[in-house]
């Protein structure tokens, strides 16, 4: 009986469907996630340590999506507002890259590649600190998100922090160079927190060994 059905590739006039007839299902918010490993991860560990770790208020729900990916579904924005927030995160030294899925978008294809954190920057002149300055320095390695708070309230630091998106399949800079119009160049050292290095300093030793002497010397908590 089945040998005389034939299969055409696809229907000619197929569906459309109006934008009333959307279902609406109940409020989520879903962050896609990609250990950078290629280790098996232990999914009943790995759910326990990261609900220990973002203890959300009204609960989330993880599932293996396949392609060693992981869905984290919250139910509540200021939950996962806070998981944005406090990255990057880990689990057995592996850093978690995470994307927040928006309508329509395919949890199984969409683009994993690229990291939040903070970022160090020392040595900058004076003169030289300004929000526009930090957005340059930001956008140089990544993207820039925001700068620290307080930051431009007078007082003198060591360093200043920016938050910044990196790809992390494209190699970290060490310095950047900075100059008046008519000055010679002055070069700010980056440098992850010491906080984010203890995150990231094995991922990034793995994917580019040319940085590692960046990390010779540096305090890991």
């Amino acid at each position: 009986m089945y040998a005389i059905l034939v299969i055409d590739e696809e229907d000619e006039g197929g569906i459309i469907v109006a934008s009333n007839e959307i279902v609406e299902q109940q409020q989520a918010y879903v962050l896609i996630g990609r250990f950078l490993t290629e280790k098996n991860i232990n999914f009943n560990a790995m759910q326990n340590v990261m609900a220990s770790l973002w203890r959300p208020k009204e609960g989330m729900e993880v599932n293996d999506i396949g392609g060693m990916r992981y869905s984290f579904t919250f139910f509540h924005k200021m939950d996962i507002q806070k998981v944005i927030d406090g990255g990057p995160w880990s689990f057995e030294q592996a850093t978690l890259l995470t994307h927040q899925l928006e309508m329509g978008e395919d949890p199984c294809t969409v683009k994993m590649q690229d990291v939040e954190m903070w970022v160090q920057i020392y040595d900058i002149p004076r003169g030289f600190l300004s929000e526009n300055i930090l957005k340059n320095a930001g956008d140089s390695m990544g993207k820039f998100i925001r700068v620290e708070p307080n930051t431009f309230d007078g007082v003198w630091k060591q360093y200043v922090r920016i938050r910044v998106v990196i790809n992390v399949e494209k190699p970290l800079k060490r310095r950047m160079k900075i100059k008046r119009e008519e000055d010679n160049c002055i070069g700010l050292i980056l440098n992850m927190s010491v906080w984010e290095l203890s995150v990231l300093s094995v991922v990034f030793l793995v994917i580019w060994n040319v940085i590692a002497t960046l990390y010779i010397g540096t305090l890991i908590k």
